[in-house]
């Protein structure tokens, strides 16, 4: 579908605060929006064939290798790739480094 990602929290409590950040350090221009939700953020695009360019989400996990069932872990889906979709990982890794609390991304 796309790249695909977590970050894992060694202190999952920040992990809603963490999401906070990363939505905060996305560059973008007029052609995006960004949809905030109660559990993480969507970054839609002007284009109806493919409206939604960037996910990211706090979720429980199950069947996900790298943590245990039921531990919580923020997932990102990167809708679209190239130098665009680069740069925002770049941001959102560069953002997650600031912050004190073991995040760990990993790759699904």
């Amino acid at each position: 579908m796309g790249w695909e990602y977590g970050i894992r929290a060694t202190e999952p409590a920040i992990l809603p605060e963490v999401v906070k950040r990363l939505a905060s350090v996305l560059t973008f221009t007029n052609m995006y929006s960004l949809e905030h939700h109660a559990n993480g953020f969507v970054l839609n695009r002007e284009d109806p064939s493919w409206p939604r360019a960037l996910e990211v989400w706090i979720e429980e996990a199950s069947g996900v290798e790298e943590i245990a069932d039921g531990a919580l872990y923020i997932y990102c889906l990167f809708h679209i790739w190239g130098e665009e979709a680069r740069g925002w990982m770049q941001q959102m890794e560069q953002e997650t480094r600031q912050v004190e609390g073991g995040l760990i991304w990993f790759e699904l």
